[in-house]
């Protein structure tokens, strides 16, 4: 008889249910009024802080320490970034037309930063760099599905970009570092062919966030892949 339990091994607690519930409340009504985005925070940063302050005790020393070492992460890459934005803004005529574009450039990053790392605890590099590029591949295919330009032969050669999504999946199964390098390599053609490195005056924080919402899980999955140290880390599962 087939156990669900190792289907769906996640048990979040009551805590991370109701942060999960605040999470899409707080962006559903937001097209009410973007005050109930701070619902968002709460939902965010809420159980970390109560388990900071020792209020909540719903996760093992293991969790814990894999929850600090994604916020670590989160500091390191938004603090990198902001070094540079302030190179790039006083070391010349750079201005920002709209300081919320700022706010949300460092919440986006800090978000998928320590998303990101706190998949990578609990899956492992190569499980997540697997995952991430299927669902890409899957949204790719779902969207030429959806956009139905060119009729059927237009539908197949576009059908075409998904192939390296699940080729590089399947690479990162057998090979992580070579996929990884692939993952590094594909972000910096991404960013060639739209043309991202063109740093113009304008337009640069929303480019940014952009890119990493774009770029990011795929940049990070490389990076992740390359520092694997054994091969065999999906064996286990």
């Amino acid at each position: 008889m087939i156990d669900p339990r190792k289907w769906f091994p996640w048990r979040p607690s009551p805590a991370t249910l109701i942060a999960g519930a605040l999470v899409i409340a707080g962006a559903f009504l937001t097209s009410v009024s973007w005050g109930f985005l701070a619902l968002v925070g709460l939902g965010t940063f809420g159980p970390g802080i109560l388990r900071e302050l020792g209020w909540l005790n719903d996760k093992d020393e293991w969790q814990q320490r894999a929850a600090q070492r994604a916020g670590y992460h989160a500091f390191l890459v938004a603090g990198l970034v902001a070094f540079c934005l302030v190179g790039f803004f006083r070391s010349g005529d750079h201005q920002i037309k709209d300081p919320q574009e700022l706010t949300t450039l460092f919440l986006v990053l800090m978000w998928t930063t320590w998303f990101f790392s706190s998949l990578f605890a609990y899956w492992g590099a190569q499980k997540t760099a697997v995952r991430v590029l299927l669902v890409y591949g899957a949204f790719w295919w779902l969207f030429v599905i959806l956009s139905d330009n060119g009729g059927l032969v237009g539908f197949l050669m576009q059908s075409l970009l998904v192939l390296p999504f699940f080729g590089l999946a399947m690479v990162a199964r057998r090979w992580p570092r070579p996929a990884g390098l692939l993952l590094v390599l594909a972000t910096a053609a991404f960013i060639y062919f739209f043309g991202w490195y063109k740093v113009g005056n304008s337009g640069v924080v929303n480019q940014a966030v952009t890119m990493i919402l774009f770029l990011g899980p795929l940049l990070s999955s490389g990076m992740a892949l390359l520092a694997v140290r054994v091969e065999d880390e999906l064996a286990t599962e």
